[in-house]
């Protein structure tokens, strides 16, 4: 009777914290913070807290609360069952996590759409106000409690997986009790029909979606590349030169322009100009729809996840609107993101033989290579993440030098070294300009000079002024973007040896200035955690009307989208950006920081050390993110669509088993074809 009391006494005080949790994290969620005068006094505080839950509704308010308490109470027994270092693990990410969450929530000024997850604001922090400090403890609290519980429960849940894994499906007595999920994740068995079905399915659940976003989205890179390849008037896009002679330039990769052009002319050939990018829209939806359901294949091959979860995945990406709202656009980087994903299944595929102790294989390199290669040739930085992480895992592995070298040398070679110096001659392309890559260099130095050019030594000035023109950047320049100080600074006539020394004083400069190289560029901090979200539309075309863009598709006014763009892609994208879980899902910062970081903390947790070996890509890219000229969404797709492989690191199974490669885990019923087949 004692006994029942005393369960009856905790279950009580589970349902209180929960519904405490639940409430008090919703309304950190839920708040937004528009002005400084939110903190004066509790009055104002309160209409500001009521005003975030008007803004999401009564009932969108109590969903979320419910949410949070309920899945508070389901994940709470885990925690208390769970060992010390397990629980202080949890609490050391979480509080962190929590700190992304909550900091920039209690900001001064707004420099972000309210329409935008997750509302973050800019500004300067009110500390010195006793009502910033009390909400700034509980906001902090709260979610880091509701965090601290979920990652707990994952990384049991982790342990167990990568325990126990799945059973034999082929000897399971329970097979006849498989749910959906479990059957659907024989899609995933790597055979060419189950291949072909998984990646139809997923585009026909992209198809509405693609429908809304139609007929397409041309974005203003895209205009400009049409413009140069159609009629011949190439121009550098950020110095506004004259480039005559040449029939496009390489700002933009010159096989992306080739590429759009042959849609282009399709189109026109086949009577409606639109029509070529919307079968580029379709073909692009495929690849990215194929390249999932590979990392898909290799997730179920090669790790102890179990089918389930596999098919949740496969869920998700087909019925998350980030992802065809991103192919529906024809850009560089949704021509690029299916192509990176590809390689890194290969990559991924490499470090399990090497860690396995088993060969490589030349198909794999040779996967490896092409890969490189045409990624290399659609984004201009996708080369420099590829080879550096092709060299970061050999200098770690020490194995398969030979194999891992020509997959590093090769690509680099035929992007770095013969497409500039022999390709693009033949083609009359004339390259890109070299500021491009010193975009945060000149965005930084820039400052110092407009902020401390009385205190520079005359070397200094005279290396600055060799590359920039500090007085008509002076009144131009913004905070937001490297591009203004680059066009109206950027001296085109520096040479190499000027640059060379420009970069020697921006490194020197940082240790004697470094709070305002910080504050140049606060824009390389928005993907971590200012970041909005991969909901994404846009109009039909938009973009050099001066310089000849209104030639392309003519049927459609400037920057204008089109009706049902206006109806209603623009008011789903900005109820998705409103509505939780939808807008978690599609933030930016979630796949950019918390899912890595998630991925380390749980392979750290379960032990499994050379499974980092994984995060080299996505610690690369982290690198390359400090070098763009501004800060957007397009430049991390990469990471939306990649996150699959990055969950499933910590399960990836590392035990040696020499001399069967092409084998799957005891847990795994079917071969690997897709890895026998093009990746062995």
């Amino acid at each position: 009777m004692a006994k029942r009391k005393k369960q009856s006494s905790v279950d009580k005080s589970r349902y209180f914290l929960s519904a405490l949790v639940g409430i008090l994290g919703a309304q950190s969620l839920l708040f937004r913070n528009l002005d400084s005068g939110v903190f004066d006094n509790f009055s104002n505080l309160a209409d500001k807290g009521l005003d975030s839950i008007a803004q999401v509704g009564p009932v969108g308010s109590a969903i979320l609360a419910l949410g949070v308490g309920v899945l508070f109470y389901r994940l709470y027994p885990k925690f208390e069952d769970a060992r010390t270092p397990s629980r202080v693990i949890s609490a050391i990410v979480a509080f962190f996590m929590a700190l992304s969450i909550v900091i920039p929530r209690l900001m001064k000024n707004s420099n972000a759409s309210i329409d935008s997850y997750p509302n973050y604001v800019g500004g300067v922090p009110r500390w010195h106000e006793p009502i910033f400090w009390a909400v700034f403890i509980i906001q902090l609290s709260i979610i880091s409690l509701a965090l601290t519980v979920g990652i707990c429960w994952l990384m049991e849940k982790t342990t167990n997986i990568n325990e126990y894994g799945r059973t034999n499906t082929k000897t399971d007595s329970s097979l006849k009790r498989h749910g959906i999920l479990e059957k659907w994740a024989q899609l995933f068995d790597g055979s060419f029909g189950h291949t072909a079905l998984a990646t139809m399915a997923m585009v026909l659940c992209w198809m509405p979606m693609l429908i809304i976003q139609g007929p397409a989205i041309i974005d203003i890179d895209t205009v400009l590349q049409l413009v140069q390849f159609r009629t011949g008037h190439v121009w550098d896009p950020m110095t506004m030169v004259e480039l005559p002679g040449f029939v496009g330039q390489d700002h933009h990769p010159f096989v992306d322009g080739y590429l759009y052009a042959i849609f282009d002319k399709l189109g026109l050939l086949l009577g409606n100009e639109i029509l070529g990018f919307q079968i580029l829209i379709i073909l692009q939806s495929c690849v990215a729809a194929f390249s999932i359901v590979a990392s898909l294949i290799w997730v179920r091959k090669r790790t102890s996840f179990t089918d389930p979860y596999i098919s949740a995945c496969w869920c998700l990406a087909a019925a998350l609107p980030v992802f065809p709202m991103n192919t529906s656009t024809v850009l560089k980087d949704s021509t690029w993101v299916p192509i990176f994903l590809l390689w890194m299944v290969a990559f991924f595929e490499v470090i399990y033989r090497c860690n396995k102790g088993c060969a490589v294989g030349w198909k794999l390199v040779t996967c490896l290579i092409i890969l490189g290669v045409l990624s290399g040739l659609t984004k201009k930085t996708s080369i420099y993440i590829t080879t550096l992480s092709l060299l970061l895992l050999l200098i770690f592995l020490r194995k398969r030098i030979v194999a891992l070298l020509i997959s590093v040398l090769i690509p680099a070679a035929l992007v770095i070294v013969l497409v500039p110096v022999a390709v693009l001659p033949a083609l009359d392309i004339a390259p890109g300009g070299p500021q491009e890559a010193l975009s945060v260099p000149i965005q930084q130095l820039s400052k110092v000079a407009i902020l401390h050019r009385d205190e520079l030594t005359k070397s200094d000035l005279k290396a600055i002024d060799k590359v920039l023109d500090i007085d008509r950047i002076k009144p131009n320049w913004k905070a937001s973007s490297a591009d203004n100080a680059k066009h109206y600074g950027y001296k085109v006539d520096s040479s190499s040896k000027d640059r060379l020394k420009f970069v020697k004083t921006w490194i020197r400069l940082f240790f004697r200035y470094p709070k305002d190289y910080i504050t140049a560029a606060p824009y390389l901090l928005e993907p971590f955690f200012y970041g909005e979200t991969y909901y994404r539309t846009g109009p039909v075309r938009c973009g050099w009307w001066e310089a000849g863009g209104l030639k392309i598709f003519r049927g459609y006014p400037e920057c204008k989208p089109s009706y049902t763009q206006e109806k209603i892609a623009v008011p789903l994208k900005n109820a998705l950006n409103k509505i939780p879980p939808f807008s978690f899902l599609g933030a930016e910062a979630l796949y950019v920081l918390w899912v890595p970081l998630l991925a380390l903390g749980l392979t750290v947790a379960v032990k499994r050390y050379r499974n980092l070996y994984y995060l080299i890509p996505t610690f690369v890219n982290w690198c390359s993110l400090l070098f763009v000229p501004t800060h957007q969404v397009r430049y991390t797709l990469s990471f939306l669509f990649c996150f699959v492989l990055t969950i499933a690191i910590p399960f990836v199974i590392v035990n040696s088993n020499k001399g069967k490669c092409s084998q799957t885990t005891p847990a795994k019923h079917a071969e690997f074809s897709l890895s026998s087949r093009s990746l062995e």
